[in-house]
């Protein structure tokens, strides 16, 4: 008789385990259809291969502002490393499917598949890459003045889709975030006699360059901001504005911010140790 309930037991167990994975897995193959979807849809290949070159291009001037005008091979390749597009996509892939929210975006996905949301993908890649150029910053300088004089109410709409994406005060916490994490990754591997700074006196630091993050994010964003929607329409600028304080909208934009957040303390973190193991080996 116990053999009889024993048996029973294990066979429920086992039948309960595989109703789940029976009906999980349809569930997960679908999310990961959207989020290839979402990934194809806003080009995050091409965004993260840039992102991936301005890492390197950032790595390589810590070092020249350290007085290191010769770059190793061993830094460049620790740097694509540290900044690896691949390995950013699995993240951002991973992270995602954690947080079950890719069935509330389906909205979204369809936005940016549409020709206005391929545009803004297209603009947005190519405006990135642009004011990496001293003269393109200048020019979206002009155009952002030219806005403030002569077309105050475009300006307005501008604002108002900034507002609505929270990209500024996105940039300002993230910014502030990876620097933080740098300097825990740098102070935390240096030898422990040279571990000079305490959490609380690196967070005092950072915030003492709150006001400064600001004004350089608020520059920043509008003038990317100007450059990226200089030949939209103003129908176009309002369909935008509408997606964006669309649920749908505001949940995709929130989840790619907490995502890349992650990534860029983490890496941030690597390469605050990376600089540290270099310093202690005299390359910086």
């Amino acid at each position: 008789m116990p053999y009889y309930f024993c048996n029973t037991f294990f066979k429920k167990i086992i039948i309960q385990i595989f109703l789940i994975i029976f009906l999980t897995l349809p569930t997960l193959a679908t999310e990961k259809v959207e989020i290839n979807r979402l990934y194809q849809a806003l080009n995050l290949k091409g965004l993260f291969q840039e992102l991936q070159e301005e890492g390197i291009i950032a790595g390589t001037e810590m070092l020249k502002d350290g007085g290191q005008s010769q770059q190793s091979q061993a830094w460049v390749i620790t740097l694509k490393e540290i900044y690896s597009a691949e390995s950013l996509e699995e993240f951002f892939k991973s992270e995602l499917l954690k947080l079950n929210v890719v069935e509330k975006m389906v909205n979204a996905i369809n936005f940016y598949e549409t020709p206005l949301g391929k545009k803004l993908i297209k603009d947005e890649l190519i405006t990135r890459r642009a004011l990496k150029n001293e003269s393109k910053k200048i020019q979206a300088k002009k155009i952002l003045n030219q806005l403030k004089y002569f077309k105050p109410n475009r300006l307005k709409l501008y604002q108002k889709i900034i507002e609505e994406n929270n990209y500024i005060e996105d940039n300002i916490s993230s910014s502030m975030n990876s620097n933080l994490a740098f300097y825990q990754g740098y102070s935390l591997s240096l030898p422990s006699d040279k571990q000079g700074l305490l959490e609380a006196e690196i967070i005092s630091k950072i915030w003492k360059n709150e006001n400064e993050t600001r004004e350089r994010m608020t520059k920043w964003v509008l003038g990317f901001t100007a450059f990226t929607f200089k030949d939209l329409t103003s129908e176009e600028l309002n369909l935008y504005l509408e997606f964006s304080e669309s649920t749908s909208g505001k949940l995709l934009n929130n989840s790619i911010n907490y995502i890349l957040d992650k990534a860029f303390e983490d890496q941030s973190y690597k390469l605050g140790q990376a600089f540290a193991i270099l310093s202690e080996q005299g390359g910086a």
